[in-house]
């Protein structure tokens, strides 16, 4: 899946350097920019064949790294998943049109607006701008009787299941069906609420097992239920109505399924306007998918290398400590970094690995070396990390690498600060 030479001694002796260099001697997280452009070359050859795109902006938490995806991408579409992290892109990204990516709660929508009209300026438009995902019945009921009490307007796209099975409507029964045609209904009825449009997520097709029919049945069973849905809006809506709305689908691990140069696939999918992905670009190795064999990782965790060890022993048992790297159920070499315990594994040198003699430490981790490693304190052990969401949180600022040099430093957002934000939104609401 990942070639050799893409992991190659030199090319983190490079990275170190530049590391070094640029003064970065705790743990850091690394954006291979040259990789990273590579990566969204092959998106937006996807794109380019008809899609509009819309970035996931948790699994890329920094409003530079946005800031230049958007303007490569030439979109001003994101999809946003946390209530602070909404309010963040909506301060610092304005002119951003964005889509919730999963159903938040109507307190949740409440707290959003009362924040936003505490706000002294903001061209950020709510009733254009923003599309709330909705993903049942009960909850759509929920956000009518929120546009009501607030005397607004919402944006509505409506959650469907394709598959994946963790919510959202379908037309797999009549009672499902049903409740589609309910929401359809109010939707139609109720002028403060305006569907905009559909969300069908199929993160599963990658991962079906041929036994059961493998990823080409599972996309072709996933489009038929997303246009089943489809075509219940379009016998309530008209054609031209639905002509105008969001309808959304793919996902890091599925986007190059929806090349419409692809006639096959294209027959299958050919209503769907726009795709969502982000951690493609950065391939963090959750990612290492057939799906994706056409891109590199470009992004590592550096961890300095604090203390060196031969012959680590087991506490308080010393001989038995010899009879294991005897045996080779103990290492004879291993050295402690600074950090650990991150959604991540070890990638360089090759064939470190976590020790387990005291286990995971967020402090002070144990890895273990190979017999003849050539790693000096200061050096780095190189991380991939399994995903980007969470990991990309836990370091102060990313390290911009390219040609050898770190040419940037970019922010990654800071909850804590607005959620300072919200509880004097909340403050004033109950003072």
């Amino acid at each position: 899946m990942i070639s050799k030479n893409s992991l190659s001694t030199e090319y983190f002796s490079q990275i170190s350097r530049a590391l070094i260099q640029a003064g970065a001697h705790r743990p850091t997280l690394v954006i291979d920019k040259q990789r990273l452009d590579e990566n969204l070359a092959a998106l937006l050859a996807v794109i380019q064949s008809g899609l509009n795109y819309r970035i996931v902006a948790k699994s890329l938490p920094s409003v530079p790294l946005l800031k230049y995806i958007m303007e490569r991408s030439g979109s001003n579409r994101l999809m946003s998943f946390h209530l602070p992290f909404l309010l963040h892109v909506v301060e610092h990204l304005p002119q951003a049109d964005i889509l919730l990516g999963k159903p938040m709660p109507v307190a949740s929508a409440h707290q959003f607006y009362q924040w936003h009209q505490s706000l002294d300026s903001s061209s950020f438009n709510p009733k254009k701008q923003l599309h709330w995902l909705v993903d049942s019945l009960e909850r759509l009921q929920q956000y009518q009787a929120l546009a009501k009490a607030l005397n607004c307007s919402l944006n509505i796209n409506l959650e469907i299941d394709v598959g994946l099975h963790r919510g959202g409507f379908n037309t797999d029964s009549q009672k499902s069906s049903t409740e589609l045609k309910q929401a359809l209904e109010i939707l139609n009825a109720d002028k403060r609420l305006i569907l905009t449009g559909l969300m069908g997520y199929e993160a599963h097709v990658s991962k079906i097992p041929k036994f059961i029919g493998g990823m080409n049945k599972a996309f072709k069973l996933a489009m038929q239920s997303y246009q089943a849905c489809l075509q219940h809006v379009i016998n309530l809506f008209g054609q031209d109505f639905c002509d105008g709305l969001i309808l959304n689908a793919g996902g890091s691990s599925t986007y190059p399924l929806y090349n419409k140069s692809n006639s096959q696939i294209n027959s299958q999918s050919h209503f769907v306007n726009e795709i969502a992905t982000a951690s493609a670009l950065v391939k963090p190795s959750d990612f290492d998918v057939h799906t994706l064999e056409h891109h590199q990782p470009a992004c590592f965790i550096a961890a300095p290398v604090l203390k060196l060890v031969s012959k680590p022993e087991i506490p308080m048992l010393k001989n038995l400590s010899k009879f294991l790297q005897i045996v080779g159920l103990l290492p004879k070499q291993a050295c402690f970094i600074y950090g650990g315990n991150w959604l991540a594994t070890p990638c360089f040198p090759a064939k470190t690995k976590l020790s387990n003699i005291f286990g995971h430490s967020s402090n002070q981790e144990m890895y273990q070396l190979k017999d003849d490693h050539c790693i000096k304190m200061d050096d780095y052990l190189f991380f991939r990390p399994t995903q980007s969401e969470a990991v990309f949180l836990q370091f102060g600022e990313i390290a911009v690498y390219e040609e050898g040099s770190i040419i940037d430093w970019w922010p990654i957002f800071h909850p804590e600060s607005i959620t300072c934000e919200e509880k004097k939104v909340n403050h004033k609401e109950t003072a």
